[in-house]
């Protein structure tokens, strides 16, 4: 019963995004472009846990020396409303945990929040004339912005091409969408992958000849410590974990090839701690010697003030990075360079 409701509902979401994106094509709904900024969407059709976080920081490493770049971002979660701008002292409560996440990774750059992302650049535009990039954090479905650049985020584990549409899958849009993007990044792919495995991601996906495609991986850095600067992680295999993102298998599977049988707290993605949940937490940092986090969940148990001074020295969090395969890094960063530059050449003629 459960499962013919959830193809029920499934269907009835699915034609509702079809007419949507059809209102969209055929300018029903319009669409605008803002041409005196370079707009560079990120983002999926599934839901959470693609790397979309990962491959932002990406893009603004490979930006950041080239031009004034921006990040916009949704916000998801956070507690206030409309276009904010994101500080280094800002709590994911008041912007989300991810915005934080980068703010405090480059406090040089612009960060801000704002659901409607054709406001947030103009508000960006109107306190920063001069930024030349903005790049959007999870914004593939808001098609009421036609940006100068999509990049779609598919996740190697869940093939678009095999899901169906939520609740049933986890398709949040029609996976034929794919042909707005584009580039398209197969992402958290084994860092080991054999050509025979690429060649069938790359025939499901069959892509259009104007679409690249890439295949990236995510690679974890050494600890870093939650609240204590200058502390150091000991050495010992009594370690607690905790990770509430949408897809923590791969942060999973390293812990545990890492470090012998960890204690974990397994939560849904963004999850809000409650009183109880830090208690909880409290206990397990106590019972052990190391506490693992990951970085987005670290953003958001820094706001809580039940910690000890001694339960703050034990917390770290893992922090993640991109790595493309078959030593594409270059490539996809000169051609991104080589885009902005481009276009801004081109808005200079449209805006004369």
């Amino acid at each position: 019963m459960l499962k013919i409701l959830k193809i029920t509902v499934s269907f009835v979401y699915g034609t509702a995004v079809s007419i949507r994106n059809k209102f969209y094509d055929i300018g029903i709904f319009p669409q605008e472009e803002i041409k005196d900024v370079v707009t560079i969407v990120i983002g999926n059709v599934t839901v959470g846990g693609t790397g979309k976080t990962p491959h932002s920081e990406f893009m603004l490493n490979i930006l950041k020396n080239e031009f004034k770049v921006a990040l916009l971002s949704r916000g998801y979660k956070r507690k206030t409303k409309k276009f904010r701008f994101v500080e280094t002292t800002s709590t994911a409560t008041e912007v989300g945990d991810e915005p934080v996440q980068i703010k405090r990774k480059f406090s040089d750059i612009i960060v801000a929040v704002d659901a409607n992302r054709v406001k947030g650049i103009k508000q960006i535009k109107a306190k920063h004339p001069d930024i030349d990039v903005i790049v959007l954090d999870d914004a593939f479905q808001h098609r009421h912005l036609k940006p100068a650049l999509s990049i779609l985020l598919c996740d190697y584990h869940r093939p678009i091409n095999k899901d169906k549409m939520l609740p049933w899958g986890t398709l949040r849009d029609r996976q034929n969408q794919k042909s707005r993007a584009d580039i398209v990044f197969v992402t958290k792919c084994p860092q080991n992958i054999n050509p025979i495995d690429m060649r069938i991601v790359i025939n499901d996906l069959n892509l259009f000849p104007y679409q690249k495609l890439f295949f990236t991986s995510l690679e974890y850095n050494s600890l870093k410590p939650v609240f204590v600067v200058e502390n150091k992680p000991a050495e010992t295999n009594r370690i607690a974990v905790v990770a509430g993102i949408a897809n923590p298998r791969l942060f999973i599977e390293y812990i545990s090839t890492t470090y012998a049988k960890p204690q974990m707290l397994i939560f849904p993605d963004h999850h809000d701690f409650s009183q109880k949940d830090i208690e909880n937490i409290c206990n397990i940092i106590d019972e052990n010697e190391l506490f693992i986090t990951t970085e987005k969940d670290a953003m958001r148990l820094m706001k809580y003030e039940n910690f000890t001074e001694i339960q703050k020295a034990k917390m770290f969090y893992l922090p993640i990075k991109v790595k493309f395969l078959n030593k594409e890094e270059k490539k996809i960063t000169s051609y991104i360079i080589d885009y902005v530059r481009k276009y801004k050449e081109n808005s200079k003629f449209y805006l004369q």
